[in-house]
């Protein structure tokens, strides 16, 4: 073929296609068109439309998507149009439609933070030839989606607390909680909105299912009891995934071992802790022996503390026993209402001596007086801030929760607008990186309750969680 020939042609062709294009109209039609709220970011992303079309005139018509970047100029970009369907007749349709980004249009693939949207349009000749009426009017896209290409960020608890001497034994008994927390906006501008958790994806071996890990949300709480016939190697993960679709690199083990000694072994049980919702901390940490019931038989789940108790437990957690206590007050723990004849003299002094609790004020220690859920957690944070080193064979010290959830400047996994804790009430950061990392939680959406009488329940569970040690992803 001559040079001269093939110059002909190719103008032929190129005449054909403005030809097409000149000739295409929009149609009148009405259509819908419905998009997720997120999508993930990269080339190759891909939204999920479910989309409408009425009202279509006779003859074939092409139905079209064409999508936008927000901000970017306000143009649709007919590079980023794809074709959903050709429908030949008056008729109606209807179906799905995967978007998939090309890359090909004036913006690229969607980035982290993006904001698309997107339209349906009505053709009566080739697809994708005829730009909408009004390249600058928002009302014509009829359904968006932020971009969000963060994964998940968060940690598990990869062992509940653990039996004396704490580094020797992963688990005391066959009742117990895995646990875990992540976030989806760590590294994002506050109000920015990113799409939250879609699936922790928990996975487990072994021939019984544990108990439901509960609603797919920031936290995690995941029960279970193994069975006595257990052997082997058992293992329990997850793979967090948000709902934009982006998967983090796990699995992520919480277990994945052979079962041990004594992991079948029924946990210590009291006789009003059945059914109760602090069942599985009450019991596997009284068979710690960091805490214990009455002589009856019960343990009071729904009872209150006092602060000479809270004193005693805490320090029991630091690996104290009658045995090891002051004698007397050492310098600065000398309450005028804390007498050397008390049950809880010691108790109260060694937790005074190691900064975890202080005074009321006036000389008081107020041991009688109920320990308040503000309390709880200051004493916690206490624990962290105040610079001891506790007993090498105690339970804070193997437990790294506490470390990090009441570290100052540290990251808020969960945040909560509380309405009843006061900036510079001196609960008030304990309260919040308490909740920020599932430690504590509100008694609403946005009361916490600072002042309420802590239950002995909720106290099993805070105790629990600081005490449990922790990896991340």
């Amino acid at each position: 073929m001559s040079k001269k020939v093939f110059t002909v042609l190719l103008l032929a062709v190129f005449v054909l296609a403005q030809f097409s294009i000149a000739s295409a109209a929009q149609v009148t039609a009405d259509g819908t068109l419905v998009g997720p709220d997120f999508m993930p970011a990269g080339a190759g992303s891909t939204v999920t439309l479910e989309w409408t079309a009425t009202s279509l005139p006779a003859g074939t018509t092409y139905v079209d998507i064409y999508a936008r970047l927000q901000g970017a100029g306000n143009t649709y970009d007919v590079a980023e149009c794809q074709n959903v369907a050709v429908i030949v007749g008056t008729s109606n349709g209807s179906g799905t439609f995967d978007y998939v980004f090309t890359g090909a249009g004036a913006y690229g693939n969607p980035v982290d933070g993006d904001y698309w949207e997107f339209l349906i349009a009505f053709d009566d000749a080739a697809s994708c030839t005829t730009l909408p009426a009004d390249a600058n009017d928002d009302a014509n896209f009829l359904a968006s989606s932020y971009v969000d290409g963060s994964e998940l960020e968060g940690f598990f608890s990869l062992s509940a607390p653990r039996t004396t001497p704490f580094l020797g034994v992963a688990v005391a008994c066959n009742t117990f909680e895995y646990w875990a927390l992540a976030s989806d906006i760590l590294t994002i501008t506050p109000g920015d909105p990113y799409s939250g958790v879609g699936s922790w994806n928990a996975q487990t071996t072994g021939t019984f299912a544990p108990a439901p890990i509960g609603p797919e949300d920031q936290l995690l709480e995941w029960h279970a009891t193994l069975p006595a016939t257990a052997s082997g190697v058992w293992q329990f993960s997850i793979n967090p995934e948000d709902a934009a679709g982006n998967l983090n690199a796990g699995p992520y083990y919480f277990r994945n071992s052979a079962i041990l000694a004594g992991e079948t072994d029924d946990c210590v049980d009291f006789s009003d802790v059945a059914g109760h919702e602090n069942e599985t901390y009450v019991r596997y940490l009284a068979t710690l022996g960091l805490i214990s019931g009455f002589a009856d038989g019960s343990f009071g789940p729904d009872a209150t503390l006092t602060r000479a108790e809270a004193a005693t437990l805490i320090e029991i957690s630091n690996g104290y026993d009658d045995t090891s206590l002051p004698a007397s007050a050492p310098a600065g723990c000398d309450f005028t209402d804390v007498a050397a004849s008390d049950w809880f003299s010691g108790w109260v002094w060694q937790a005074c001596d190691d900064g975890y609790m202080n005074g009321v004020g006036g000389g008081l220690f107020d041991p009688n007086n109920l320990l308040t859920r503000g309390q709880i957690v200051t004493i916690l944070n206490n624990v962290v801030e105040s610079g001891t080193v506790p007993t090498p064979s105690s339970a804070i010290t193997y437990s790294n929760i506490l470390g990090i959830a009441f570290f100052d400047g540290s990251v808020d996994y969960r945040t909560a607008a509380w309405t009843d804790v006061s900036i510079g009430a001196f609960y008030a950061e304990a309260v919040v990186e308490a909740y920020s990392y599932g430690i504590a939680e509100g008694t609403s959406d946005t009361t916490f309750s600072p002042d309420q009488p802590v239950t002995r329940g909720e106290f099993a569970k805070m105790l629990y969680r600081a005490l449990s040690f922790a990896g991340g992803f």
